[in-house]
């Protein structure tokens, strides 16, 4: 059994003791001895007084020394432990789990939770028992071991001070995990996991929790108590689009905003482009709703444009923005042939499409048709373009099929319109390996039409169509169509399904291009399509989609820690990542997974042979800009609300848990129990001021 103080520092009161003492000394009587005759009676009397009064005062003395004594163990907090002061005298292993998730960073006073955190495990580190052993994991996704068991408290503390809060979510099951595999190592008898954290059930995934069978003490330490505010709210989302008008685009930037507050918020949204604030609302959103705001802003200049918008700073400011990068849609250069000409336009392959692909003038469109014939077709120059329409075409020039496997292998897009002119046999034989379908025959509609099912919508070309304009397309009648058989190890999509069970659209990847079917006519001999109003966006869209640039490197919006995948080709050339710290990074695998930080990461290319080494410390001569994309938080770890204690012991089961708040004088940690005497002593306290009030009466 001993004695130990949670607030040692208070301890330091005992030298009050010193001033009672030293008033004492310093009132003495300083008795002055004059004989005179005859004063006999007077002297004994002043003996007899003398003898009374000084067992008083040192009396007194003693009972303010006991009262001071006394407040200062009990502002020290002095509790008995049975167990000799165990956790201080027997070296131990244990692990910190350090929630470094972004919710981590609210504000508590001047600093973040994290930062309090971070001084917990710096004070119970230098407080630990000597040969003690630590180890560091860090639960934000993915959990991971930030340092491995160390006695040596220099090394521990140096990654300590390495660490900072980040914008990943948190994992705490993962961390939790990674802490048991951890203790099942240790060298110590006597093993702890200390978890900080601020409780917010999001991090909490039940799933993640059902190998944890491991029957260690584990303490929480919960510091979202610390904090000086509440996060209010947050931009839940973001989405960019552009609309074209006579003679000029708008950029459309749609976002959402969560109250997370009681009451009745009103939050200035401002939408910021090339770092300036260009537009802002004042949003007056219910209590616990979302609420979406749109903004328009004319398009001067056809040249990107890189933003966010950004709500006014709460106690979570990491979510109080996001980001987008918009990049207007680029001309894509479309080479249509024509494999059914007439000599009335109207009545050509290629009359509806060269007006769907290009609805205003050439200088205003974002695609740009070129027509021409089967006789022309050899006089072109392929690379001039991104994508090739071939309508209704019966056969192409002797060898010219191996002009467009090099087309499409080197990455160009290739279209497919049936017709009465298609020879299904020379397509077979030819083509085979451009195709990864066999065409069997014309199917024809004997009585009634076939229709578009469009039940599963989720491909990039048909997710933007509205439930009025499927329903529309589904209205659409279709009087012939191609049926087809799959040839042996070839891999295709189809895109949609006719209702007789026939493919409508079919994709396949074949090099760095594409190869879309579209098993009916492109013009109005087996189908009403051309005529409608979803046409236009539907060819534009699958045209827009087979060029592969407008929805691949510059559409790209990722969440923290998701990979970025370069999705172009560019085996001649390197290229280089800017991301928003300022840091320079080499793609390599064609993948970047440093990711980390949300904001806006520029992309560069430059030849193989201008850079030799992985690191730079800026961006090389003759380095081109060649995209960007956006990097954002996952904003689940925003969602408000706390995990029980219940709900906690449910998830480690088996486990000793203990949850505690952060003292207010010191962030060691104890682990020590026992018996509290704060209130036996501020008792005592009492006792020893009434013991001297009554002497002070007496005397």
């Amino acid at each position: 059994m001993s004695l130990n103080f949670s607030s040692p520092l208070f301890l330091y009161g005992l030298l009050g003791i010193a001033v009672p003492v030293l008033i004492h000394l310093l009132t003495r009587r300083q008795q002055k001895h004059i004989r005179f005759s005859a004063v006999y009676l007077l002297i004994q009397s002043q003996k007899r007084s003398t003898r009374k009064s000084r067992p008083n005062r040192l009396l007194l003395l003693l009972a303010r020394c006991l009262a001071i004594t006394l407040f200062s163990l009990a502002l020290a907090d002095p509790f008995f432990s049975f167990r000799q002061s165990e956790a201080f005298l027997r070296p131990a292993s244990i692990v910190f789990v350090l929630d470094d998730s972004y919710s981590m960073g609210v504000q508590a006073g001047k600093r973040t939770l994290f930062d309090h955190a971070l001084e917990f495990v710096f004070e119970g580190t230098k407080q630990a028992p000597e040969k003690s052993e630590y180890s560091l994991v860090l639960a934000s996704s993915p959990a991971r071991i930030e340092q491995d068991w160390t006695s040596d408290k220099t090394i521990f503390e140096k990654t300590l001070k390495a660490q900072s809060v980040s914008f990943r979510t948190t994992r705490i099951g993962d961390a939790m995990d990674q802490a048991i595999n951890l203790l099942d190592s240790a060298k110590q008898k006597k093993k702890q996991i200390f978890l900080l954290t601020d409780l917010d059930k999001n991090g909490w995934k039940e799933e993640a929790f059902s190998k944890i069978t491991a029957p260690y003490p584990v303490k929480v330490v919960n510091f979202s108590s610390l904090q000086s505010g509440d996060n209010k709210g947050m931009v839940k989302s973001i989405q960019i689009s552009q609309e074209f008008l006579t003679r000029s685009r708008l950029l459309r930037v749609k976002a959402e905003v969560r109250n997370f507050s009681n009451t009745l918020s009103r939050k200035p949204l401002s939408l910021f482009l090339e770092g300036k604030i260009v537009k802002e609302e004042l949003l007056d959103i219910p209590p616990g709703q979302t609420l979406a705001h749109e903004f328009s802003y004319p398009l001067r200049r056809n040249q990107p444009l890189n933003g966010k918008v950004q709500i006014s700073d709460d106690a979570l400011t990491t979510d109080n923005s996001r980001y987008f990068s918009f990049h207007p849609s680029q001309n894509i250069k479309v080479m249509v042939v024509d494999g059914d000409p007439e000599t009335i336009s109207h009545q050509s392959e290629s009359f509806y499409l060269e007006r769907a692909l290009n609805p205003f003038s050439v200088s205003l469109s974002h695609i740009d048709p070129t027509i021409s014939t089967l006789a022309e077709l050899p006089l072109r120059n392929l690379s001039d373009f991104s994508v090739v329409i071939l309508a209704n075409v019966r056969e192409l020039s002797p060898g010219y099929e191996l002009e467009l496997e090099k087309f499409v292998l080197n990455g160009g897009a290739l279209l497919f319109g049936m017709g009465d002119q298609v020879n299904p046999k020379y397509f077979n034989e030819h083509l085979g390996n451009l195709l990864p379908i066999k065409l069997d025959s014309q199917y024809h509609v004997k009585e009634g039409a076939l229709h578009l099912l469009l039940k599963n919508n989720t491909h990039p070309v048909m997710k933007v169509f509205s439930p009025k304009e499927l329903a529309e397309m589904r209205e659409i009648n279709f009087y012939s169509m191609y049926t087809i058989q799959a040839r042996e190890d070839r891999i295709f999509k189809v895109g949609t399904w006719f209702s007789n069970q026939n493919p409508a659209v079919i994709e396949s990847n074949v090099g760095k291009g594409i190869i879309v079917l579209f098993l009916s006519s492109l013009d109005r001999d087996w189908n009403d399509f051309p005529i409608q109003p979803t046409f236009l966006p539907w060819i534009q869209r699958w045209t827009q989609y087979s060029a592969r640039g407008l929805d691949s490197v510059f559409r790209q919006s990722l969440l923290v820690g998701e990979p970025f995948r370069k999705s172009t080709s560019g085996s001649d050339s390197n290229w280089i990542v800017h991301a928003p710290d300022g840091t320079l990074h080499i793609l390599e695998n064609e993948v970047f997974s440093n990711t980390f930080q949300p904001g806006i990461y520029h992309l560069f290319f430059l030849p193989s042979s201008e850079t030799s080494s992985k690191t730079l410390e800026k961006i090389p001569d003759g380095a081109e800009p060649a995209g960007t994309f956006t990097v954002n938080i996952d904003v689940q770890e925003s969602e408000p609300g706390k995990i029980s204690q219940k709900k906690i012991e449910s998830f480690l089961a088996g486990m000793k848990i203990e949850i505690q708040e952060p003292h207010s004088q010191t962030t060691a940690p104890q682990t020590s129990d026992g018996i509290p005497l704060a209130t036996p002593f501020l008792l005592m306290v009492a006792g020893m001021f009434l013991l001297e009030g009554w002497m002070v009466r007496k005397e």
